[in-house]
């Protein structure tokens, strides 16, 4: 789980005002409202952003807050090692109630207990089954407690788990149930479609950046917090990573030189998802990562790998933006943390081929 863009500190106390979420304070008070508010009707919210952009941090502090007002959370957070495991995305969801489906239908609990690995079936269980199961069992617990159902990282959730929530999110009417569903902007989410609203986070603005910037326990100055602000450009979990990295790795240094330190953490973030991608992509993608800025286009365009068929999965897998001008990463973190995922080797024969490239440039 992305726990992201919050000022230092794990999960946040449900006893407390909560986490301070540096310059997400309009969507803090409306995914607040939505939670806490008198219901009499169901709703349905999706939280989109970049990687580390406030996503699970918005989300951890919605299901603070609904338990505090009394209310029932059950939240399930995608995986991408368990993607492709059916129905696990459901399982993780409704294990702690799992109990109360002893109640429902027959049929239905069948069904539902089929799809769950809980009871053997001669066939396999009926999607519309499965579906009205999980939808009646929401209904009836919200009938003790107003309900709030989380999925975050739901880019990774197994579809047949995303199918069901989509199912039920079109049937909830009257319920006092709240789904939100937390996803990466540029990941597709079968069955949530234009008819839900969705609040996107986007980069802060530079006075929310510098504010969290200050409220690190060793704030970044001088040309190094120039720099973090660059290469961040916006992202609250970029900006507390660079700036704890580079107080422990040059601490008092307020004008460092050389690239700034990329961690583990945003490393796995931002090129997490290039290992799995077709060779000849994760090729083209160290060269526009080792690439200056001067010649990116020219290294997007002119080799031989640099061709659509290699650019399409980096761009499914919102690593890399294509427009009429050409071809560039989604967020200058991506750059960094392609290229120091690379090998010395993989990074020294990136730099030849551009090299050979540029030689050739009229």
């Amino acid at each position: 789980m992305e726990n992201d863009g919050r000022v230092r500190g794990d999960r946040p106390s449900t006893r407390n005002s909560g986490p301070a979420v540096v310059g997400r304070e309009t969507e803090t008070a409306e995914i607040i409202r939505r939670v806490t508010a008198d219901r009499s009707h169901s709703d349905v919210l999706i939280v989109a952003g970049d990687p580390g952009a406030g996503k699970s941090t918005l989300l951890d502090l919605a299901a603070d807050r609904a338990r505090d007002a009394g209310g029932r959370v059950l939240r399930a957070v995608g995986s991408q090692s368990e993607a492709h495991l059916g129905f696990a995305g459901l399982h993780q969801l409704l294990r702690p109630v799992l109990g109360a489906a002893d109640g429902l239908p027959s049929r239905q609990r069948s069904a539902l207990r089929g799809v769950l690995g809980l009871e053997e079936c001669a066939q396999p269980p009926d999607a519309m089954l499965v579906g009205l199961a999980v939808l009646t069992l929401l209904s009836d617990l919200a009938e003790t407690a107003p309900l709030l159902v989380v999925a975050d990282d739901a880019q990774w959730i197994d579809r047949g788990s995303l199918d069901v929530l989509s199912f039920v999110a079109r049937r909830m009417d009257s319920e006092p149930v709240t789904l939100l569903v937390g996803v990466r902007t540029a990941a597709a989410l079968p069955g949530f479609d234009r008819r839900y609203e969705r609040l996107e986070l986007g980069p802060l603005e530079a006075e929310a950046a510098n504010r969290l910037l200050d409220r690190q326990p060793a704030p970044p100055t001088g040309r190094t917090r120039a720099r973090i602000l660059q290469e961040a450009a916006g992202n609250p979990l970029a900006l507390v990573e660079l700036a704890h990295a580079t107080a422990v790795r040059h601490p008092g240094a307020g004008g460092m030189e050389g690239p700034l330190p990329v961690t583990d953490r945003l490393e796995r973030i931002f090129a997490g998802q290039a290992a799995d991608l077709p060779e000849p992509t994760r090729r083209v993608l160290l060269l526009l990562a080792a690439a200056d800025a001067a010649d990116v286009q020219a290294a997007a365009v002119g080799l031989p790998e640099a061709d659509d068929r290699a650019w399409a999965p980096a761009e499914r897998a919102g690593l890399v933006r294509r427009d009429g001008s050409g071809t560039s990463f989604r967020h200058p973190l991506v750059r960094s943390a392609v290229y120091h995922a690379a090998s010395f080797e993989e990074r020294r024969r990136a730099h030849l081929a551009l090299a050979e490239l540029l030689r050739e440039e009229p």
